[in-house]
């Protein structure tokens, strides 16, 4: 599988990009990528496109790089209101190229490399999409704005690059502890216990505790907190709803510790989160469909849209 790779003590350079969303009918026009890389995030598909001589569907969740020099295009309308997040970005080092016109390094890459895919599919974006809202947000007025761009742009692509560096050993412990995220995100509305994890899987409460640590990171009362967080932090930039109604819909059952906890996690409230990162280019944001988010609230902020600054793709 192609990739394109830079050394870790690097930093890629961030161009462009923004936010797109368009009714059914529409179709990626043809352009060209004379030296830089897009990244595109699909929020909602299918996006059908040729690059190059290669066509690809760009489904839900979705992530995609398009080399450079290399055309592309849409193949044929789209049959379902399509999202998608744009960005353009530069390697630190030269491009190379090859007679089909794009860059393509060895499968083996060398340890001090960065090596990304380019194509990846995710059962969820949430955090992808809110390190995208943070860069886009960065005021490149203010001293070292554009720095800050390279840096964020890199740490998307770092995490893109992590999340196939996959130890061969993280077996059916991962497959586990990956369910049991899923189950915490379908059944978050009842904030479950550990008793609830360990029912769910029919092991002992301390050693589920101990593997969902091991591989998460955090025990699963703090990885519900921070579920609850992120879908906070998505409504905030991505809606209109007030801070209680977000509060709400983020499964806190109290404003006040709604507001604390986000600030110890966050370093700043909600209201102050939301005007700092809510201001992106893009023409209609529509909800995250893969957030724990209740649906009613998804079906109604589907028709309420802000029109925002149109971007033309």
């Amino acid at each position: 599988m192609p990739q394109l790779a830079f050394d870790h003590d690097q930093v890629v350079t961030f161009m462009v990009g923004g936010n797109f969303s368009a009714d059914p009918g529409w179709k990626h026009k043809a352009r060209y990528h004379p030296g830089d890389y897009e990244l595109m995030i699909c929020v909602h598909g299918p996006i059908n496109l040729m690059i190059g001589d290669h066509h690809v569907v760009l489904n839900t969740n979705d992530v995609l790089i398009v080399p450079p020099y290399t055309f592309m295009r849409g193949t044929a309308p789209s049959t379902k209101k399509i999202e998608f997040y744009w960005l353009h970005f530069l390697l630190p080092n030269d491009h190379l190229k090859t007679d089909s016109g794009t860059k393509v390094l060895s499968a083996t890459p060398h340890p001090k490399e960065i090596t990304v895919q380019y194509h990846y599919h995710f059962s969820d974006i949430n955090d992808l999409i809110i390190l995208t809202h943070q860069l886009l947000a960065v005021d490149t007025s203010q001293p070292f704005g554009q720095e800050q761009q390279n840096l964020l742009m890199t740490l998307i692509l770092t995490n893109l690059a992590n999340s196939t560096n996959v130890p061969e050993n993280e077996d059916r412990n991962s497959a586990l502890v990956s369910q049991l995220k899923e189950w915490i995100r379908t059944n978050i509305f009842r904030s479950p216990t550990l008793k609830d994890l360990a029912n769910e899987t029919e092991l002992n409460p301390q050693y589920v505790s101990r593997l969902f640590k091991k591989y998460v990171g955090m025990s699963p009362k703090h990885y519900m907190v921070h579920l609850k967080i992120q879908t906070a932090k998505a409504l905030l930039i991505r809606t209109n709803l007030s801070i209680k109604e977000v509060s709400s819909y983020s499964y806190f059952s109290d404003d006040k510790l709604f507001m604390k906890q986000f600030k110890k996690l966050t370093g700043v409230t909600p209201s102050t989160f939301r005007t700092k990162y809510r201001k992106i280019y893009h023409n209609n944001p529509v909800i995250d469909p893969v957030l724990p988010i209740p649906e009613k609230i998804t079906q109604q902020l589907d028709y309420k849209r802000d029109p925002g600054t149109p971007i033309k793709k």
